[in-house]
């Protein structure tokens, strides 16, 4: 079971003709789509609200097997987002996320939340917002007393947080909890902004000495850090190039369903096959790519990506 806190959001976007369209969205709601599309068991934890976008969410989440776990309607309405899509198919976002229903949550609800065979907490993008550390973070830590591995998604956001400063304190104290990062390079030049991205890395790695990082770089591709090896695969090229909307969760969220079942509970991440973690990073990068070619965040399901990696 992997279990995901963080936003869920309507994405609108401007057609060419001058019309808007909704679309639901947000960085961890999607990783939380693209874990079910695998065929693992997905919890979604943070709250969604009783208005109509709120009722989009939680059928969008039951068709895909997801549940939605959070006791109860938040009366705060549903977060919004006006997408731009700019010609390199690269998104750009004015977000409202004040008093807004996934952040309406108490640590004891969460922690109370949490599924009993929760073996991995996703979180990550803006739940990291530093107004909402003191009730985020003692869930984080409730979940590791348990021995639930952390999962986080840095995915920063520094024009939509209340204070860069203490985003950049908040992002560096979870990733002190974290078993498995991920970070791009785009999110590393805004967090480092006077480092190159080798020292970043080394910033992150040092911060979380035992966790895994995967770092993508675009059309650069992917690599994991584990202990003192690294693996690195090339990017796949989609068979066309639509936008990269959502090809960041859908990377990563396969990545945790393979970490899912290559890291027992009782193993050090140090310990994992090589080989395998190389396999994990060509299927999550593959993943990707897949997204990319398809309009928005449409994850490919198992079937698919099966497929696709048979002839790759």
């Amino acid at each position: 079971m992997i279990a995901v806190i963080g936003e869920n959001v309507i994405d609108i976007f401007s057609e060419a003709d001058g019309r808007f369209v909704a679309k639901t969205g947000g960085s961890p709601l999607n990783l939380a789509i693209a874990c079910a599309l695998q065929q693992v068991p997905v919890s979604y934890l943070s709250p969604l609200s009783s208005d109509a976008f709120g009722d989009a969410f939680r059928q969008l989440l039951q068709s895909h097997g997801v549940s939605a776990d959070f006791p109860q309607a938040s009366k705060a309405p549903s977060s919004l987002a006006f997408v731009r899509i700019d010609a390199g198919g690269q998104p750009s976002y004015s977000l409202y996320r004040q008093g807004i229903a996934d952040r309406d949550y108490t640590a004891e609800q969460l922690i109370a939340a949490l599924p009993a065979d929760c073996r991995i907490l996703h979180t990550g993008s803006l739940a990291l917002e530093p107004q909402d550390a003191g009730k985020l973070i003692p869930v984080l830590q409730a979940a590791k007393q348990r021995g639930i591995r952390l999962s986080v998604d840095i995915n920063v956001r520094l024009q939509f947080v209340s204070d860069v400063d203490a985003y950049r304190a908040v992002i560096e104290q979870v990733l002190t909890l974290a078993d498995y990062i991920k970070a791009s390079d785009e999110d590393l030049a805004a967090l480092y902004p006077a480092l190159s991205l080798q020292s970043a890395v080394g910033k992150i790695r040092a911060q979380a000495p035992e966790a895994l990082l995967a770092l993508t770089c675009g059309a650069e591709g992917a690599s994991l850090y584990l202990g003192s090896q690294v693996i690195s695969q090339p990017v796949i090229q989609p068979t066309v190039f639509i936008d990269t909307v959502g090809a960041g969760d859908t990377f990563f969220a396969n990545l945790l369903v393979q970490l899912l079942q290559l890291h027992p509970t009782n193993q050090a991440l140090t310990d994992l096959d090589l080989a395998l973690c190389q396999n994990a990073l060509k299927r999550a990068c593959l993943a990707a790519s897949l997204n990319i070619a398809k309009t928005g965040c449409q994850p490919p399901d198992k079937a698919t990506l099966d497929q696709a990696l048979a002839v790759c």
